[in-house]
């Protein structure tokens, strides 16, 4: 995988400007006989905020395999706004920011996510996982991914059974410290940060915001699951076996 994993290469507002050479550096540490290399910058299914990026991808890496991890769209929307008060981004109350900031729900639309891709990418180049399979079936959703990248889906990696970064669990950092990542100029400072000094400088989410102000309420949650509705049931079209988590 690359050094940092989101490199964020392929995304105009980031590194883009950066160049291919500076995208190839990001793979260095690979070994010799290396049969596949990734990377996982969220920042590519974020359209229309950041658009051309499919694009890019297509024009650079036309035999790319993509992988799209997915879940439910509601708790996407709610770790989303949990990860923007952990960065320092987001100080609304929930139920006001998913309603007043589009790009919520517009990151949750994943068949229209999909779909700038498809413009450029066979139906078979993209794998789509939901977070769900994850969870309950890891093993094989695993091996599935091995299999679509083609390298060895009877393999099992030591940390498979371990969950990493869950929304209450993050930190919320001081305005300096998220500069590091979303400054321009900034953001290539970002690796520099050494871990023992983001732990000093964070805080728990749960530890500074009590839990209420943490769940979307039930007249929000259903102005969404209506506006996301025709979405899902696109995404049902896209993949078999799919009960479009009871909305579509």
């Amino acid at each position: 995988m690359s050094r940092d994993k989101e490199p964020d290469f392929f995304t105009e507002e980031f590194n883009w400007q950066r160049g291919w050479s500076w995208y190839e550096k990001q793979f260095s540490a690979g070994k010799p006989g290396v049969m596949a290399v990734g990377e996982a910058s969220t920042t590519y299914t974020k359209y229309p905020v950041h658009r051309g990026v499919a694009r890019r991808i297509a024009e650079h890496l036309p035999g790319v395999r993509l992988i799209y991890v997915i879940r439910h769209p509601i708790e996407r929307i709610r770790s989303h706004y949990l990860h923007r008060v952990a960065i320092g981004r987001e100080s609304l109350p929930i139920d006001r920011a998913v309603l007043q900031e589009p790009m919520y729900l517009e990151y949750s639309k994943y068949a229209m996510q999909m779909a700038q891709y498809l413009e450029h990418f066979e139906r078979d180049r993209l794998l789509v996982v939901t977070s769900e399979a994850l969870r309950d079936q890891r093993q094989a959703t695993v091996a599935r991914v091995y299999d679509f990248i083609g390298v060895a889906s009877d393999w099992t990696a030591p940390n498979l059974n371990k969950s990493y970064f869950a929304g209450e669990q993050r930190l919320e950092y001081p305005g300096w410290v998220q500069q590091l990542r979303y400054s321009r100029q900034l953001n290539r400072l970002a690796h520099l940060v050494p871990k023992r000094l983001k732990k000093v400088v964070g805080r728990p989410i749960d530890r500074i915001h009590h839990s209420g102000s943490q769940s979307i309420s039930q007249s929000v949650r259903t102005q969404l699951e209506d506006q996301l509705r025709e979405d899902v049931s696109r995404l049902r079209g896209y993949l078999k076996e799919f009960d479009g988590w009871g909305l579509a």
